[in-house]
């Protein structure tokens, strides 16, 4: 027998398996990679079947938040008739006797603006419910919709902030000051929940007059109609103390307009030094061991005595100017 064909007899089926084998390999594999194929880990949790399901253009599912505020808006077309509009930008849920694109303007040029610039100066906690805005446009609707959904018959003149509702409500033709003081409280609410009533209602009242920065993602607060009040009571020599304002936890009562106006301006006051936002993100952090705040503020203005700021705090509001007609 000659040397070939040993050589073929030994090796040729071996050859031949090797061959169809590789074959074989090449095939189931190009099959399992082919276009439009999933390749699923071993930690995966669904079928390649699940997956096959869904179309290939399918959007992201949507965020619980985003469920939480069409349904809030759902509920607001069934209790509002036909006359108002609705709409729902996640967190916010706005509704009103507006155009819609009245309403998507307030949302765009007001809500949006100073809820961005709100969020980068102060806040790290984003919401995670709805917030709804109700923007109604003359005095007598805003009283009939807060009686209405939430049967509020003793209201604020312009507008309020329900807590426990997460619901902002106000006459819209007054102006969106209020809007924006009202959206402050709101979205504080997510950040500082226990943020005492000199520092809420002094931070929320300073956007009650303010301006967006040029680049668009910045907000300053600017003097408005409260001036009046605390530069007489400066001149009088009747405001309190800032210790006072700050250690008491009676912010409220007959006193309630003037401490409104001295915890704005204090705010103001501390925006000017540029310590307004380092303030707010301190104080929030401390707040278990400094409830009041005063121990905050007076590490952040060191080393300079409360005292000598509470002096220096007076003299600068008499500085300021407000315009009514402005």
């Amino acid at each position: 027998m000659s040397r070939l064909r040993l050589f073929i007899l030994v090796f040729g089926p071996v050859v031949i398996g090797t061959i169809n084998w590789s074959a074989w390999w090449i095939t189931a594999r190009a099959e399992r990679l082919r276009p439009g194929a999933v390749r699923i880990s071993d930690e995966a949790d669904v079928t390649p079947a699940e997956i096959d399901d869904q179309p290939r253009d399918a959007p992201p599912p949507a965020r619980p938040l985003d469920r939480r505020c069409r349904r809030a808006a759902d509920e607001l077309r069934r209790r509002l008739d036909g006359d108002y509009a609705v709409i729902a930008h996640p967190p916010f849920v706005l509704a009103g006797d507006l155009d819609v694109r009245d309403l998507e303007r307030w949302y765009r040029d007001t809500v949006a603006a100073a809820a961005r610039a709100l969020n980068r100066a102060y806040f790290r906690a984003r919401p995670t419910e709805p917030i709804t805005i109700l923007l109604l446009s003359n005095n007598r609707t805003y009283r009939s919709v807060a009686e209405k959904l939430y049967g509020d018959t003793e209201v604020a003149y312009f507008g309020y902030y329900r807590p426990d509702r997460r619901a902002l409500i106000m006459d819209i033709s007054t102006g969106g000051g209020t809007l924006v003081h009202e959206l402050t409280h709101a979205l504080m609410d997510f950040d500082f929940p226990d943020v005492p009533d000199w520092f809420n209602e002094g931070l929320a009242s300073l956007y009650e007059q303010c301006r967006f920065t040029d680049d668009g993602v910045g907000i300053e607060g600017l003097p408005n109609w409260r001036l009046s009040a605390i530069q007489k009571s400066v001149r009088a020599g009747t405001l309190k103390p800032l210790k006072s304002l700050i250690a008491d936890r009676r912010f409220r009562g007959s006193q309630e307009g003037l401490n409104y106006a001295e915890a704005r301006y204090f705010c103001m006051y501390l925006q000017s030094q540029g310590k307004l936002e380092q303030f707010y993100r301190r104080f929030r952090d401390d707040h278990g061991r400094d409830p009041s705040g005063l121990a905050t503020l007076k590490a952040v203005l060191s080393p300079r005595d409360l005292d000598a700021i509470d002096a220096e705090f007076r003299r600068w509001v008499l500085t300021l100017r407000f315009d009514e007609a402005e």
